[in-house]
């Protein structure tokens, strides 16, 4: 996925009536709902935004900032995690029992035209309600969380968009409204229960924007 995304802010009575036990961590959300709330917030790489985890047995919404810089990426920042690799490999096995939900309601993504120009795509959820499947882990200072968000093979249409780069033929995980406490659950550990709980999104399921399209006299 490119690197922007709408967190979509949530009115705490909203989230009181979704959860039960529900927290809020981080007093300073109250001022940024009133702000965005009507907009989303536009989230791009070590951006702080907002996002859902387990505490002590409460569902709390929690700020963090996204992407992690690690020594083995050379100084990249890291915003995504392969699905197939949350416990395959050695550095994302440490974190995948933190698992977290982030409110989204649309992420843009560049499509390679013949011509060799990118074309940027606004890819919309018609379900206002959908939370990507993300990671978190503490920085070096403990202050604040780092998140990266869940990958995994793109459907059809939105393989068509994302059709260039190293990462090409991806879509973020969403994860569906009866697997969302489950996701949250760190005491599902082993691959094949985690596997379950990460369902592909389809074409109908999202609106596509091509944000450059190029009018021409044919429309």
């Amino acid at each position: 996925m490119s690197n922007l995304f709408i967190n979509r802010l949530i009115a705490i009575e909203e989230h009181q009536n979704r959860w039960e036990n529900f927290s809020v961590t981080d007093a300073n959300y109250k001022e940024t709902y009133d702000k965005y709330s009507q907009t989303g917030l536009a989230i791009k790489p070590n951006d702080t935004f907002w996002f859902l985890r387990q505490i002590n047995n409460k569902t709390s919404l929690c700020s963090g900032t996204w992407g992690t810089k690690q020594s083995f990426a050379k100084d990249r920042l890291i915003t995504t995690t392969q699905s197939e690799h949350i416990l395959s490999s050695s550095f994302w096995k440490k974190y995948s029992d933190n698992r977290c939900l982030i409110p989204v309601t649309a992420y843009f993504e560049w499509q390679m035209q013949p011509n060799g120009k990118k074309h940027k795509f606004k890819i919309e959820f018609k379900d206002k309600n959908s939370y990507f499947a993300g990671i978190f882990g503490s920085k070096s200072d403990g202050m604040q969380n780092w998140v990266t968000i869940i990958t995994q093979v793109a459907n059809e249409k939105t393989a068509e968009i994302h059709n260039s780069g190293d990462n090409k033929h991806r879509q973020p995980v969403v994860i569906q409204r009866e697997n969302q406490n489950q996701w949250l659950n760190s005491k599902i550990t082993n691959d094949f229960d985690l596997q379950k709980l990460i369902t592909q999104f389809q074409s109908n399921e999202i609106i596509t924007e091509d944000l450059d399209y190029e009018q021409t006299l044919f429309g």
